[in-house]
C-alpha cells in the first residue's frame, strides 16, 4: 500500500462518522442521560488461526495459505434504558493466498479495520420483554441460510453501515444496510464483475467495488410443530458509473426443526434475480447470467445415532440452477465454496451428500475428537466445467468427492482441524488437504 493510500484509508473517517453518529443516537434516545449510572465496563478479545490448503485441479498439487490475528477492544457504560457499547477492532492477514480460483496469488501482509462501530442496546428487566438494538459503523454482513455470504474458510464479509434489531419473545427483525466501497479490495469476497477481477489485479487500486448491500431479516423460533422459520431479502446494487454493471436480489426462505424424536431437518430456498447492464449478454466472472432468475434450493435430513460416542447421519441436497437448467446461473454472492475439492461458488451444481460423525472424549480431561466422513456426489447439469479447473467433465457428472475430517478441541478456544479426501473425476483421482488451527482468547 502506497504512503498516499495510508492516508487515505477510511479508517479515521470511520471515527469519525462513529463519533457523530454516537452523539445523534445519544440525542434520538428519550431519557439518556449524559453520564454513564454505572461504572465503564472494559473487555477485549483476540484470535490467532492459520490455514494451508493444498489442491490438484487437474495440472498439479496448488498450496494456498492464510494466517491472520484479529483483535477488539470495547468499553461499554449505562445510557438512559440501555446500554451504550463503542467496539474497535482489527485484522492482520499474511497471505500467500488464492481469493478466487483462477486468480493469481497476493503475497503480501493486509491490515484493515475489522469493526468500527457504535452500539445500543436496550436492555429488558425480563427475557420475554422487547430487545432492540442499533450499530453503527463497521460490522459483520449477516445473513441467515449460511449459503450467501458465510464462508467457515475465509474472512468474514464487511460493510460500513447501520443495523436495527428487534427481539420479542420467539420474534426477530432485523435489517442491516451499508457500502462496500471502502473496504480494502482484498478482504472483500463480493465479485461479479469483470472490472471487479481487474482492480483485484490492479496494484495500484485500493478500493473494493462501489456497491451498497442491505439484507433484511425476519425470524420466529418454534412457530409451527417445533419447527423455525425464517425469511429473508439481500439487495446488491452496483453503483459503477460505467457496464458492465451488475445488480441483484435474493429472496429466501428457511424451515429447520425436529421431524421426530432423533430426526431433524433444515431447508433453505432462495431465488436469485440478476439484472446487468443492458439487460442480457455475460455479467463478467459469471459467464450466462442474463436478466432473469435462478433458484438455490438446500435440505438436509440428520438422524441422532444410538449410544454416547456416535453423533449424526446426515442426507443433503444442494442444487444452484444454471442455463442447462432452464433458468439463469445463480448470480452468487461471497458463500462457501460447492466442497473442499470443488472450490467453485454455489452456481450450475447439484451436490448429493450422505455422511455420519461422532464425539469421542480423549485427554486432556474435557477435551474432544470430532471425527466424520462424507461421501459427495457432484454435477454440473449445463454439462460444463469451470475454465479455472482443468479436468473435464463426463456429460453432467463432475466426480464422486470423498472428504475425511478430524476435529480436536484440547480446550476451550483452541482447535486444530484436517480435512482430507479426493475428488475421482474421470481423469483419476484429484487429493486435496487442509490444515486448520486457531485459538481465541
Amino acid at each position: 500500500m502506497s504512503a498516499r493510500e495510508r492516508r487515505c484509508h477510511p479508517f479515521g473517517a470511520l471515527r469519525i462518522f462513529v463519533a457523530l453518529g454516537g452523539t445523534i443516537l445519544a440525542a434520538a434516545i428519550p431519557g439518556a442521560v449524559p453520564a454513564a449510572a454505572q461504572p465503564a465496563v472494559f473487555e477485549w478479545a483476540a484470535a490467532l488461526e492459520s490455514a494451508g490448503t493444498l489442491i490438484d485441479h487437474g495440472v498439479g498439487p496448488v498450496l494456498d495459505s492464510l494466517d491472520s490475528l484479529s483483535a477488539s477492544i470495547s468499553v461499554s457504560h449505562d445510557l438512559g434504558p440501555g446500554t451504550m457499547t463503542y467496539t474497535a477492532g482489527a485484522g492482520l492477514f499474511y497471505m500467500p493466498q488464492r481469493l478466487l480460483p483462477g486468480q493469481g496469488r497476493l503475497d503480501a501482509f493486509l491490515v484493515y479495520p475489522s469493526a468500527v462501530s457504535i452500539a445500543w442496546d436496550l436492555e429488558p428487566a425480563r427475557l420475554v420483554d422487547p430487545w432492540f438494538r442499533v450499530v453503527l459503523g463497521r460490522m459483520e454482513a449477516r445473513e441467515p441460510s449460511g449459503l450467501l455470504l458465510e464462508n467457515p474458510y475465509a474472512p468474514a464479509q464487511l460493510l460500513d453501515g447501520l443495523s436495527l434489531e428487534f427481539r420479542w419473545k420467539n420474534l426477530y427483525a432485523g435489517i442491516e444496510a451499508g457500502y462496500l466501497g471502502l473496504l480494502d479490495k482484498r478482504i472483500n469476497r463480493i465479485i461479479l464483475t469483470l472490472p471487479d477481477a481487474l482492480e483485484l489485479a490492479d496494484t495500484s487500486h485500493y478500493g473494493a467495488p462501489p456497491r451498497g448491500l442491505a439484507i433484511l431479516r425476519l425470524e420466529a423460533d418454534d412457530l409451527l410443530v417445533g419447527q423455525s422459520v425464517g425469511l429473508f431479502g439481500i439487495w446488491q446494487k452496483d453503483f459503477r458509473q460505467g457496464p458492465p454493471q451488475f445488480d441483484s436480489w435474493y429472496i429466501g426462505a428457511l424451515v429447520n426443526g425436529p421431524i421426530v424424536p432423533l430426526l431433524r431437518q433444515a431447508s433453505t430456498v432462495v431465488v436469485g434475480i440478476s439484472v446487468p447492464a443492458g439487460g442480457s449478454g455475460s455479467a463478467g466472472m459469471l459467464p450466462g447470467i442474463t436478466s432473469g432468475a435462478g433458484l438455490l434450493i438446500s435440505s438436509q435430513v440428520a438422524y441422532k445415532l444410538p449410544g454416547t460416542l456416535l453423533h449424526e447421519a446426515w442426507f443433503s441436497v444442494l442444487w444452484a440452477s444454471s442455463p442447462g437448467s432452464g433458468l439463469q446461473a445463480f448470480p452468487a454472492l461471497a458463500g462457501p465454496p460447492v466442497s473442499l475439492a470443488y472450490t467453485e461458488p454455489l452456481s450450475d451444481v447439484v451436490k448429493l451428500e450422505l455422511g455420519a460423525d461422532a464425539v469421542l472424549p480423549v485427554t486432556p480431561t474435557g477435551a474432544v475428537l470430532k471425527p466424520s466422513l462424507a461421501v459427495r456426489l457432484l454435477l454440473a447439469p449445463s454439462s460444463a466445467v469451470p475454465s479455472d479447473l482443468s479436468f473435464s467433465s463426463a456429460g453432467p457428472y463432475v466426480g464422486t468427492e470423498i472428504e475425511t475430517v478430524l476435529e480436536y478441541v484440547p480446550l476451550r478456544g483452541f482447535n486444530v482441524s484436517a480435512h482430507a479426501g479426493g475428488l475421482i473425476a474421470v481423469q483419476g483421482i484429484l487429493p486435496c488437504l487442509r490444515l486448520d488451527a486457531g485459538i481465541q482468547l
